[in-house]
């Protein structure tokens, strides 16, 4: 949860061409935005009058178009470190690709993650690299990164993007994306959970065949009664008919889009035209880099191909809505983010341009184009000219890979997250390369020293207690930068670790695992299979790995790969790739 500015007084304005995306979608050709500490105190033509307490304040020129920061619904967060996965054929179901099934995804995908995610050098890295991409993607909330101990506590990563997991705020009440295991298996308690304040944003049919679906048809727990109410928001949805779409929007259910990755492994995604004839409110999310864009700026270039390609079911405005406005309506947050408006949060993007459609600007931007990220009305990536003028003396840090040259990162958080404090993305970025470039070697190690000693079932998902579990005692940056797991240290000292989803065991779900009313016998939970790697690290890992690069314009190897991808439809790959670069 990013903090106020750190002046709750500071007054500042910008002036560019404002899509408010407000209920009446206002577009101010020539406009200025004032901010007053972390809020938004009036949206105005740049000819009108300035708001009292503004009249000396010159407004910043951002020579663009500024629009409500990006709000991502879905995100494998700490994944986004892996490069894009040349998927070799077209599954019909999340449990035909994933988990101890495919020895080849241990190799690729689990076995990578579980060496940084239980190292305490490397783990801080990929906190840091992830958000940052987040940033200079345009997004200002993505789903938080859980943590957990070797107590068995678990706690959310508080960070510097907004974290819709845990946001600390009132106005912002906190989803989840994670269910607790018994919720997610047994009806009464999955309705009881669902009848709570809480948003659950779950994976719900993920796939096209017979199986995905009955993910869905489960959710019928009694004939004519359906564990659907407006907190469920299905993510992926691939398998629903024109009919489960109805049922879903009936019961106020939304739903959350993730096009590439759906199309990169299975071959379609879901159906977008019967959703919105039936309704359903939409959302979007880039899943992970695995097999879906690096942010929100390109997942909205894959959005449109889909729409089209379906016959222009979407039009630019309800596109870029789904990021926006409807993202904070589905969180329940709209009245406090989602549009530029009096009194609602000063997260912003602001990008290249000002002539043309407004609603195309953003989705034609590229990344090249982002020129300003602030959350919270602070002011953290964007040129270095901006920022100097927005932020002035914050300590920006230099362009890293990936980023144009004159742009800038401001991580700095008077709140920060002990496991990422004072580490810059310089540093994790080479420590990340390092570690990839050595990934046999670490994995070998890791299999010798696991730092995992108390069952993470120990870590049940409550709604506030667990979040507040002490930190990490010893300070990451004297920890020697050896990329091997500390085994030696005490029991007693609290080591926290990356939660990662469906390595292991956590006590917690992604998705509802409801038997079906006709299943016979003792029901199958759902999904992949979770449990101890079919082999040892060092088997499964036998290649280096590359980071995946912040940004798809400088990433020359993700523009390849994703071209070449075989499942994708008949030049929408190159299409992709050509928007991107």
């Amino acid at each position: 949860m990013p903090p106020p500015a750190d002046d709750s007084t500071s007054r500042f304005a910008l002036r560019g061409r404002l899509v408010t995306l407000d209920p009446d979608d206002t577009v101010i050709e020539d406009g200025i935005l004032y901010v007053s500490g972390r809020l938004i105190e009036a949206v105005r033509p740049a000819t009108a009058e300035a708001p009292p307490g503004f009249e000396q304040i010159v407004p910043v020129e951002t020579g663009g178009t500024v629009y409500p920061g990006l709000i991502e619904l879905h995100n494998h967060l700490p994944y986004d470190v892996l490069p894009l996965w040349q998927v070799p054929k077209k599954y019909g179901n999340r449990s035909q690709w994933g988990g101890s099934r495919n020895p080849a995804y241990h190799g690729l995908v689990t076995g990578p993650m579980t060496v940084l995610g239980q190292d305490p050098q490397l783990m801080p890295a990929v906190v840091r690299y992830v958000e940052a991409k987040a940033l200079v993607n345009g997004t200002t909330t993505s789903q938080g990164i859980a943590l957990f101990s070797n107590t068995g506590a678990r706690r959310m990563y508080r960070g510097v993007i907004r974290n819709i997991e845990q946001t600390d705020d009132a106005d912002l009440p906190e989803a989840s994306s994670r269910i607790a295991d018994v919720e997610a298996t047994d009806a009464e308690q999955f309705v009881g959970r669902l009848n709570k304040s809480r948003r659950l944003l779950l994976h719900l049919a993920e796939g096209t065949d017979d199986d995905a679906r009955a993910h869905f048809q489960a959710l019928e727990f009694q004939p004519g009664k359906w564990a659907i109410t407006e907190n469920l928001v299905g993510i992926h949805c691939t398998a629903l008919t024109a009919s489960d779409f109805k049922i879903l929007a009936r019961h106020g259910g939304s739903m959350v889009w993730s096009p590439l990755s759906n199309l990169l492994l299975y071959g379609r995604t879901a159906d977008i035209a019967a959703a919105k004839k039936a309704h359903v409110l939409m959302g979007l999310g880039s899943d992970w880099s695995v097999s879906g864009s690096k942010g929100l700026l390109g997942e909205l270039k894959a959005a449109r191909l889909v729409s089209a390609a379906a016959g222009d079911v979407f039009t630019d405005q309800e596109l870029v809505a789904m990021a926006t406005r409807d993202a904070a309506r589905i969180l329940r947050w709209d009245q406090a983010l989602g549009s530029l408006r009096p009194g609602l949060r000063a997260d912003v993007l602001v990008v290249d341009g000002i002539a043309g459609d407004p609603y195309a600007t953003l989705i034609d931007t590229r990344d090249t184009g982002v020129q300003l990220v602030m959350i919270d009305g602070v002011a953290r990536y964007g040129t270095r000219k901006l920022l100097q003028l927005l932020v002035p003396g914050a300590p920006l840090e230099e362009p890293v890979s990936g980023a144009p040259a004159d742009r800038a990162l401001n991580l700095r958080d008077p709140s920060a997250d002990p496991v990422v404090a004072g580490l810059t993305l310089a540093e994790a970025t080479r420590r990340l390369s390092t570690a990839l470039a050595d990934l046999p070697l670490l994995a070998s190690r890791a299999d010798r020293a696991p730092l995992t000693e108390a069952p993470l079932t120990e870590a049940p998902l409550t709604e506030a207690p667990l979040m507040k579990a002490p930190l990490m005692k010893a300070p990451l940056m004297k920890v020697p930068d050896t990329g091997v797991p500390d085994a030696e240290a005490p029991d007693t000292e609290v080591r926290w670790q990356l939660a990662l989803d469906e390595v292991l065991p956590t006590g917690a779900e992604l998705r509802p695992r409801l038997p079906l009313l006709t299943a016979a016998g003792t029901p199958q939970p759902t999904g992949p299979d979770i449990g101890p790697a079919p082999t040892p690290l060092a088997e499964a890992v036998q290649a280096p790995v590359t980071l995946d690069g912040l940004t798809a314009s400088a990433d020359i190897a993700f523009l390849t790969a994703l071209a070449h991808e075989t499942n994708l439809p008949a030049d929408y790959g190159a299409e992709l790739s050509r928007l991107l670069s």
